[in-house]
């Protein structure tokens, strides 16, 4: 059940939400296993708000494991013990528990989402989106993909109000604990997964040899400079023999399904997601990445797409025909839909080397009379292939790191940090990840400890303490010496994307890059993020006001990355916020 009550406190309201997390066991592709829901369905329900009312969270956790939920995007502007980050701003809900969030908005808005922040449990359904609607002062860019029509600006503002959703997600034939346990136990990286969901719905279907051939030889020529003189392959499920890469010593690949080694894929025939236009001239889609493996491309046959928003921001709006939706990145697009008749696809794909697949919804001008078939004819303006590739390299696609915020005042403080931090993104073993030298944040024997924001023993790896003061600009230098990109998630903050590079940074400084002449420092008008990619073997330089005192863990989006040690926890003026912390938070 879900319930919304609204409370007035000023000008905002208080908006009371019952989040009920059940075990149950499904097949939304075809194929059952065991997995979880919230209210009974997955991904679970939309939590909606105005900017500035506050958000009052029961969850009451009706599983078997413990839980915490993270409010992805959210930054908990003086409430850092309601991050739901286990072992770090609280301690989890244990199964028959209940812990109610509570927090504001005031100061955001656009997509967020929420998620199981415990082990990688939201992958297996703890999740759901987050929508603000802007307050009537913040800058919109409609007039600018309108060229200034009243009419269809007006469209556009109403269809902020209640966008449609599209939510993607990779889905896994295992539960991901015993996932987490064949990683362990048998040194596999489970680069590979049994498919898509869109919106939770979406079916498996096996790409022919000449499919992943045409597909797939970019990323076997890319594995050809990793693992010279290995003659790789992709399995019918469109998984590469990743093994040469990363090990797996002495375990039978086939019998343990590693990568390039699943079983023979078997196509099903359940429910596509289906949009219906409705004859209106505009959609407006709230796309969210919910996975836990892997980056998309998303195009829609025949349509253009407008760009308007990433992570929460207004951007100047960009027209394209694909786009990259990274790990916990949501994005606002506007679709001109002024066609007669006629069902197009809207298609997810695979970005990463380790597999080639995709998914596809339909957008739908006129359904027959007999309802949705079991499947439609491909249209003929097919842009990407089902690697993620465009077909014609010359299609404009959306360039993540131009994407700057339409309101000209979101731009970072210039001169120097008063603090800088070095990390580096780095494989230490064929399942060990970290993001520093001297220490890996192990997150299975964290999640069970006092949490960080309150601890009196702060002698753990993975902590970061700088000395951070409020006021004080922070650089984050985040250098990449593996082939794998990172999207990178910060809580507790917004920050500007200021340097990104395929090669390191190669300075102590952002100050001693600009002063060497550097080309790639971007001051006057970078992307603002929560969640960014680091690229393969390269950098990205992220620039934040730290305003927000707490402990805020830093990390990367792909679930078995963070369990395996690529995140740390970044301490920002924690002691000024420990006696403000309700003694509910500490007890509980």
């Amino acid at each position: 059940m879900l319930f919304l009550l609204a409370l007035p406190v000023c000008s905002a309201v208080v908006r009371e939400y019952v989040l009920n997390l059940t075990a149950t066991y499904q097949a939304p592709n075809g194929f059952y296993r065991e997995m979880f829901l919230v209210n009974n369905q997955h991904p679970g329900p939309l939590i909606e708000a105005d900017e500035g009312d506050t958000i009052s969270a029961t969850v009451i956790n009706n599983l078997l494991v413990p839980m915490t939920i993270h409010w992805h995007g959210i930054r908990q502007k003086d409430t850092p013990w309601m991050d739901g980050a286990p072992g770090v701003s609280q301690r989890p809900i244990f199964p028959g528990e209940s812990f109610v969030y509570n927090f504001t908005t005031e100061g955001q808005y656009g997509s967020y989402w929420y998620h199981a922040h415990m082990r990688s449990y939201y992958q297996d359904g703890i999740k759901g989106p987050i929508y603000i609607r802007p307050a009537s002062h913040t800058p919109r860019p409609y007039d600018v993909v309108t060229e200034g029509n009243p009419t269809a600006t007006e469209i556009l503002m109403g269809l902020e109000r209640n966008p449609t959703p599209l939510y993607v997600m990779d889905w896994t034939k295992l539960p991901t604990d015993a996932i987490y346990q064949k990683a362990i136990n048998y040194g596999i990286d489970p680069a590979c997964v049994l498919g898509y969901l869109i919106n939770g719905k979406g079916r498996v279907t096996c790409p022919s040899n000449e499919t992943l051939a045409t597909a797939g030889a970019g990323r076997l020529a890319t594995y050809a400079k990793i693992a010279p003189g290995v003659q790789a392959k992709f399995d019918s499920l469109g998984c590469l023999d990743i093994s040469h890469i990363n090990g797996y010593p002495g375990i039978d690949n086939v019998a343990l399904e590693a990568p390039g080694f699943s079983s023979p894929c078997q196509p099903t025939s359940t429910a596509r997601e289906i949009f219906y236009v409705n004859g209106s001239d505009w959609m407006m889609f709230n796309v969210i990445n919910m996975g836990g493996a892997f980056g998309t491309h998303l195009s829609i046959d025949g349509h253009d797409m407008w760009v308007l928003q990433v992570d929460g921001t207004f951007i100047k709006p960009s027209k394209v025909k694909q786009m990259y939706a990274g790990l916990g990145s949501r994005y606002m697009i506007a679709v001109p839909t002024q066609k007669d008749s006629g069902v197009f696809a809207i298609r997810f794909a695979c970005t990463e080397m380790a597999q080639i697949t995709e998914q596809i919804a339909w957008l739908s001008y006129n359904m027959p009379d007999s309802g949705p078939p079991e499947d439609y004819p491909v249209t003929a303006d097919v842009y990407q292939d089902i690697g993620g590739s465009l077909l014609n390299p010359q299609l404009p696609t959306f360039n993540d790191a131009v994407a700057a915020p339409y309101d000209v005042r979101v731009k970072p403080p210039e001169g120097p940090a008063q603090r800088t931090i070095h990390f580096t993104l780095n494989r230490t073993g064929v399942v060990e990840f970290s993001v520093m030298d001297d220490g890996a944040l192990m997150l299975p024997d964290m999640e069970l400890m006092t949490p960080s924001l309150w601890a009196e023993d702060m002698h753990r790896t993975g902590i970061v303490d700088a000395g951070i003061e409020i006021g004080d600009v922070v650089d984050l230098i985040i250098d990449n010496k593996y082939f794998i990109p990172h999207p990178m998630h910060l809580h507790g903050h917004t920050f500007w994307v200021i340097s990104e590079s395929n090669t390191s940074f190669g300075y102590p400084s952002v100050e001693a890059a600009i002063a060497s002449g550097s080309n790639t420092v971007n001051l006057a008008n970078p992307p603002y993020r929560d969640t960014y990619t680091a690229p393969s073997e390269g950098h990205i330089v992220f620039r934040y006001v730290a305003d927000n005192a707490g402990a805020w863990m830093f990390h990367c989006h792909v679930n078995i990355h963070l369990m395996s040690g690529m995140g740390t926890i970044i301490l920002e003026d924690r002691e000024t916020i420990i006696p403000s912390i309700p003694e509910s938070i500490l007890d509980f």
